[in-house]
């Protein structure tokens, strides 16, 4: 005898598109939640009073969702062709295009904001987060994929618009710069983050010396910063960088690089202190 268990579900797509919701079925061991774009309101969204008309030929389009049940889960969504009169009697055309999922890449937006999020702040590897997504989440990604949803969002996003909504939020007062040498490159990253331990701004350059690293904090005061408090390791090209370019800013030396050189001395006293 078949049993049947019923559980709710809910998620950002789900509730943007549920007026277009028909029913959820399971399909290939596949839970499949439909939608119908044309059930929308299209003439309030496209501000006519012409009446929508549809093309009789319809299509689907399958999108992956986070799913923590025994099968996958799957949006589809029936598609069509649309056109209303405009007011000098003209046919406009138009597609629906379903909200919080990227019909480009068959994912939801959750999907590929996690993604991102992972590999960008939490510095997690594209094949782990690939292994993350199809062990726990049964969601389908390669290491390509992911690498094309980073590349694609990184590429509309400017340094002085990222600065100003991070400002909104809360005006730093600090900043913390430093230097990395990332893995497989030669290039240098200088970093800077703020007193709430976000990154405000990144410059790739070819070694930390005293002129990029000045160079790098001009382009924070010409956007508008007031640093009072600095802090660095103790390079003399980012102590004088910062003297220049923040002269009534505080320095101190940042607590990493303290503890650090004070274990350094502590391991060089000890085996002196045993000879002895």
């Amino acid at each position: 005898m078949a049993v049947i268990i019923e559980t709710v579900f809910e998620s950002a797509v789900t509730e943007t598109n549920k007026d277009t919701y028909t029913g959820s079925y399971i399909e290939d061991r596949k839970t499949v939640i439909e939608f119908d774009m044309r059930k929308k309101d299209w003439q309030k969204i496209l501000k006519t009073e012409s009446g929508i008309n549809w093309y009789k030929k319809t299509y689907r389009v399958d999108v992956h969702e986070f799913s923590t049940f025994h099968s996958p889960i799957i949006y589809r969504f029936i598609m069509a062709r649309g056109y209303y009169l405009g007011t000098d009697g003209s046919r406009k055309y138009f597609t629906p295009e379903p909200s919080e999922v990227s019909t480009h890449h068959h994912m939801s937006r959750n999907i590929i904001r996690l993604a991102c999020f992972l590999a960008v702040i939490c510095g997690v590897s594209l094949r782990n987060i690939a292994l993350i997504y199809s062990s726990l989440f049964q969601v389908p990604v390669s290491r390509s994929c992911i690498k094309r949803w980073i590349d694609e969002i990184g590429s509309g996003l400017c340094e002085k618009d990222i600065l100003r909504k991070i400002r909104i939020l809360k005006e730093p007062s600090e900043c913390h710069i430093d230097a990395y040498y990332p893995l497989g490159t030669d290039r240098c990253v200088m970093v800077i983050k703020d007193d709430y331990d976000r990154i405000l701004i990144t410059h790739e350059t070819d070694s930390e010396n005293g002129e990029e690293a000045g160079i790098f904090l001009q382009k924070l005061k010409d956007f508008g910063l007031n640093i009072k408090f600095a802090f660095s390791d103790y390079s003399k090209s980012f102590t004088s960088a910062i003297q220049e370019v923040f002269p009534e800013a505080k320095f101190q030396a940042d607590h990493f690089h303290t503890a650090k050189n004070i274990w350094k001395h502590l391991k060089k006293a000890l085996p002196e202190y045993r000879r002895r």
